[in-house]
Parts: structure tokens; sequence; C-alpha cells
């Protein structure tokens, strides 16, 4: 049984992350590395759009365009998946509006594809655990867990084993993409256990409590990415001096942000930074830790 009948569309919005701190731990025998990382959700957001049919067909529609082909898109893996698992009787067009950028480090194809196996689960009928989802995503990607999760975590393993950290202190931040697209998968095959040795903490000061944030290091792979993209350096240095209180890069980069003490600081070098740089893409915003999802989610579960 759905939730909304045929053909009518739901659309739901997919937030960006943002990694306040990033350690590599350690690398399995597989190769792959083992991370600690602090992440947060921040509103620089896509938007999906999922209209279900009678035909027994995935069509998506993604603006601008994110893959060559829609098949190679994870939001289509993600939607393909499920309907093997409904035996191949069920049809969805999705419309992806693209507003966060790719290959930044800000989880924006792992947000997209999360947001597709919650919102198709349930507008499907389907009723897949929590955990079901969780695997199903992790053998996408990484950082599709922390959105099914629905809070902000702290994440270890390769990203499945999450710690939900409900009550983070929410931070004003601007976050800058230079306009560098930045492969995740090069970063860390470069990365050869080099370490930042930066273990200043982020202190972020509470916008509603006024509580600093617990402290968090910086992020591992900053040097790997500075050199694939010194323009990462100076995004960094450009958030230095419009004076934010603490600098990181997000992820395995190319996207950067700063910690500010207000929205306002935030909003005045938005602009400042915007004049000098007109070529980088600048987002502001306070985090927030509860996806939008997990709101609906609840409202659904009370019949709402």
């Amino acid at each position: 049984m759905t939730l909304f009948p045929s053909l009518t569309p739901v659309t739901f919005s997919a937030p960006a992350k943002v990694n306040l701190g990033l350690r590599v731990v350690g690398r399995r025998v597989d190769g792959y590395h083992l991370l600690r990382s602090v992440m947060t959700f921040f509103p620089w957001s896509d938007r999906l759009t999922f209209t279900l049919t009678d035909d027994a067909l995935i069509r998506l529609e993604s603006r601008p365009p994110v893959t060559t082909r829609p098949g190679e898109n994870l939001v289509y893996r993600a939607a393909e998946k499920l309907q093997y698992l409904a035996g191949g009787r069920r049809g969805v067009i999705i419309r992806l509006e693209k507003s966060i950028p790719a290959a930044a480090g800000l989880g924006g194809g792992s947000s997209d594809a999360a947001t597709t196996l919650l919102a198709l689960n349930r507008l499907w009928g389907l009723e897949l655990s929590a955990e079901a989802l969780s695997t199903m995503g992790l053998a996408m990607g990484a950082d599709i867990p922390v959105f099914l999760g629905g809070h902000a975590a702290l994440a270890e393993g390769v990203g499945e084993r999450l710690t939900p950290l409900p009550h983070l202190p929410v931070a004003p931040l601007l976050v800058i993409h230079p306009g560098v697209a930045l492969s995740t998968r090069l970063v860390f095959e470069r990365f050869a256990g080099q370490l930042t040795n930066d273990e200043s903490p982020i202190s972020i000061p509470d916008a509603r409590r006024g509580e600093g944030l617990v402290p968090l290091p910086g992020n591992d792979l900053e040097p790997v990415a500075l050199a694939l993209a010194p323009v990462i350096g100076e995004v960094m240095e450009a958030l230095r001096r419009a004076g934010a209180e603490a600098v990181r890069m997000s992820g395995s980069g190319a996207a950067a942000f700063g910690v500010f003490a207000t929205l306002e600081e935030v909003a005045s070098a938005a602009e400042e930074i915007g004049r000098c740089y007109p070529g980088w893409r600048v987002a502001s915003g306070m985090t927030f830790n509860e996806h939008p999802f997990a709101v609906e989610w609840k409202s659904w579960s009370r019949g709402v």
C-alpha cells in the first residue's frame, strides 16, 4: 500500500553535509580507509520530486545533468535497487534539481540517493527496515548511511558505524566551492598517512544555547587535496581573511567552510568573498542536526 496515490508528485529536500572534523585512523585489507568524522547537515540542498507511475519504468530527469547517462546516477541506482525488491512492478518519474556542487565533499549525490531510498521505500509500500536501507546505501556510497540515519553523527569505520549526535551545537557557516571537481577516489589513492597535525578544536558558539562544541580535529585529507587542487588553499585563506574563527575543508574537498560567531558575520563575509571571487559558489547558513526527511517521517508515522 502506498502513502500517496499514483501520479501525485511529492517533493523532498536533500541537504548537504559538512565534516566538522575528519581523521583517517587506519586501512582495511581491502584497501578502504577507516575514518572518524563528525558530520552534520547544512542548508545547501537539492530537490527531488517523485511521481509514481503504473508502467514499471524508472525515469530520471536531472537539471543540470550530473552523469552522462541517467543509469550512472546514484538516484537511478537507488531506485533500481528498490524496484528489484518490489518485483519490478513499480514505476516512478524522478525530477532532480541540483544545487549542491558535484565532487565537492558535501555529499550531494549521497544525499540524493538516501532521499530516494527513503522516499520510494515509503511510496512503494516496501516497509524495509532502517538497517536494510543502510546496508543497501553503504554499498553505493560511504556517506549515504548518515543521511539515512537522519541525525548529525560521529561516523566510524568506512561510514557504517554511526553514533547520533542530536544535540550537537549548531554553527553559522560560510561554505565555498571554487568550481573545481575533486575525485574522492583520487584523494584517498594519494593519501599516504600524512596528518595535518592540526589539533586545534573548532569552538562553535551555539546560537541557541551559548554552548561550545567539543574539541574536533582538522581534516587529514587536506594536504592531499591541496596538492591536487591548490585553489582550495586560496578558499581557506579567503575565509580566514574574512574573519572565520575556524576553517576546514569538508570531506575530500574541494569545498571548504568557515565558522563564524553569528549569521550577520557570515552574510558580511559572503558578500565580501563573492565580490572578490565571482567564480566561486558561496552558500551561508546555520548547520542543523536533524534531516528534513526525519521530520517528514515522524509526521507520516503519526498519520498526518
